[in-house]
C-alpha cells in the first residue's frame, strides 16, 4: 500500500489529493473517488476518509481523496469558492482515475460532498459506474440553517453561556451569510448557491446508467419513495447518526459499520 500526494487541476484552480494504491499491487479491482464534505464536517470526517482509503487498499482498490480548491491543503481563497467551482473540481479529480484499464470507477461522498458527486455525475464525460451517497444535502436552505444552529451550539459550548446572553455580550454575533460559520468563511457565491439548492434528485443519474446507493436517516426516506423499486437504486437507512457539525465528533476514527459495508458492497 503506497500513498502519494497528487497535485492536479488547471492553472488557477489547483488542488491537492492523496492517492492510495492497492496493498497487493497488480491491477486494481476498482478505483474510488472520495468526495469530502464542507468546512468543519470535512475536518471531523477526515479520519473516516483515511480509514475508508486504507480498507479499500486491502480490498485491492485504489482511491483518491482530495481537497476542493480553496479548502484544506489546496490553494485558493475561501471567500471565492462556489458549488459550481467545486463541481468542476470533482470532475478534474475524476480524470485522475481514468487509466483506461477497465477498472470501474466508484464515487463516495458524505454530506455536501455527496451532493456534489451526484451533480457532477450528470456532467462527467464518462460517469462513474456507481455512487455511494452518505447523508447527501437534499435541501440547501435546510443545510444553511443547520450550519447556523451548529455555529450557535459551538459558541454556547465554548463559553458555557446561553445563546441569548451571548448575543447580549460582545462574545456572540448572530451568524449570517455571507460570513463565517463554524470557523470557515462562506462567500456570496457559495451562499447564493446553497440557498438555491433545492429538491436534489437521484433519477437523472440513474438515467445515465449510474447505480446509486443512498444512505439517509429514516425521516428522509420519503424523498426517494418513487425510486425504491428501481433496479439500480438502493436506499439504506442509517442506523448510527453522528452530528458532524459538532466538536464532539472531532477526531473520531470510528467508521460507522454500515458506512464501510455500504462502500464495500459496491465491489460485489
Amino acid at each position: 500500500m503506497d500513498l502519494a500526494i497528487r497535485r492536479f487541476g488547471r492553472p488557477g484552480r489547483e488542488m491537492v489529493g492523496v492517492y492510495q494504491t492497492a496493498s497487493s499491487g497488480g491491477e486494481p479491482r476498482a478505483r474510488f473517488l472520495l468526495c469530502r464534505p464542507l468546512g468543519q464536517e470535512a475536518v471531523r470526517t477526515a479520519a473516516i476518509y483515511r480509514v475508508v482509503g486504507e480498507r479499500l487498499a486491502r480490498e485491492r482498490c485504489e482511491s483518491l481523496r482530495f481537497d476542493y480548491h480553496g479548502t484544506g491543503d489546496s490553494p485558493g481563497n475561501e471567500e471565492d469558492q462556489s458549488l459550481s467551482g467545486w463541481l468542476d473540481d470533482t470532475l478534474a479529480a475524476h480524470e485522475q482515475l481514468q487509466d483506461g484499464d477497465g477498472a470501474p470507477v466508484i464515487w463516495f461522498g458524505m454530506g455536501l460532498g455527496a451532493t456534489l458527486a451526484l451533480r457532477a455525475a450528470l456532467r462527467a464525460r464518462k460517469p462513474p459506474t456507481q455512487l455511494v451517497l452518505w447523508e447527501p444535502v437534499l435541501d440547501g436552505p435546510t443545510y444553511v440553517r443547520q450550519l447556523m444552529e451548529g455555529h450557535q451550539r459551538e459558541l454556547v459550548r465554548m463559553f458555557r453561556v446561553p445563546w441569548d446572553r451571548l448575543l447580549a455580550s460582545d462574545k456572540g454575533v448572530a451568524p449570517g451569510l455571507p460570513g463565517d460559520l463554524l470557523g470557515f468563511h462562506l462567500g456570496q457565491s457559495l451562499a447564493d448557491e446553497l440557498q438555491n439548492l433545492r429538491d436534489v434528485q437521484v433519477a437523472p443519474a440513474l438515467r445515465r446508467g449510474v447505480r446509486v446507493l443512498c444512505a439517509v436517516p429514516d425521516e428522509q426516506r420519503g424523498h426517494f419513495a418513487d425510486l425504491e423499486n428501481h433496479p439500480e437504486f438502493r436506499l439504506h437507512n442509517i442506523g448510527q447518526i453522528t452530528d458532524w457539525m459538532s466538536s464532539q465528533a472531532m477526531g473520531t476514527a470510528i467508521v460507522p459499520p454500515d458506512l464501510l459495508r455500504a462502500v464495500l458492497s459496491t465491489l460485489d
